[in-house]
């Protein structure tokens, strides 16, 4: 009986610092892979194109744009036209080349400076063409 004690007792010793290391070790991983993530980000030379972060997404036609702003106007069935102004920094990846009453897609987040583009998708014409 003492023995079956001894050996309850070492093998639920054994348990938890088998749970200590492995908690710490899923820790280190995902220390790990913040890193990497962190690293794609400023994209110092390394030549990958990674998609900016981003929160929500705006998506209508251009109705204004200047050197550090976009103005984007969307109609939504039901509800009146909204016009949205988003920064453009220089952080800002575009894709396309950005024209009045051309279609976009802003991905965007809001900061104490107002809404701030991280990512703006020029839509092509000929997908609205097949549509009709």
């Amino acid at each position: 009986m003492v023995y079956d004690a001894r050996v309850r007792l070492r093998f639920a010793i054994l348990l938890m610092v088998a749970g200590a290391l492995f908690a710490s070790w899923g820790r280190a991983q995902e220390n790990a892979n913040i890193d990497q993530s962190d690293s794609g980000k400023t994209g110092h030379g390394d030549g990958s194109k990674s998609e900016p972060k981003y929160d929500q997404t705006f998506s209508g036609p251009i109705v204004e744009i200047t050197a550090t702003k976009i103005t984007v106007s969307r109609s939504i069935l039901g509800k009146p036209a909204e016009k949205r102004t988003f920064w453009i920094k220089p952080e800002t990846r575009i894709e396309g080349k950005l024209r009045v009453r051309v279609r976009v897609t802003v991905g965007y987040v809001t900061s104490d400076d107002g809404d701030v583009a991280r990512l703006v998708v020029v839509r092509s014409q000929k997908q609205s063409e097949k549509k009709n």
